[in-house]
């Protein structure tokens, strides 16, 4: 079974670097850029949430 995340739709200004770096990732690895962001910032707040 995978359970479904509550999530919300936002707008935010990333730097043509980053955006540039994820999508050449992307491309590498297939994952689409946008759930490769959205990875990172859960791992961030996951680790940071628990201090």
């Amino acid at each position: 079974m995978i359970i479904k995340e509550d999530n919300s739709k936002v707008t935010i200004l990333l730097s043509k670097k980053s955006i540039s770096f994820f999508k050449d990732q992307s491309k590498k690895s297939g994952v689409p850029y946008q759930s490769m962001i959205k990875k990172v910032l859960d791992l961030y707040a996951d680790k940071f949430a628990h201090k």
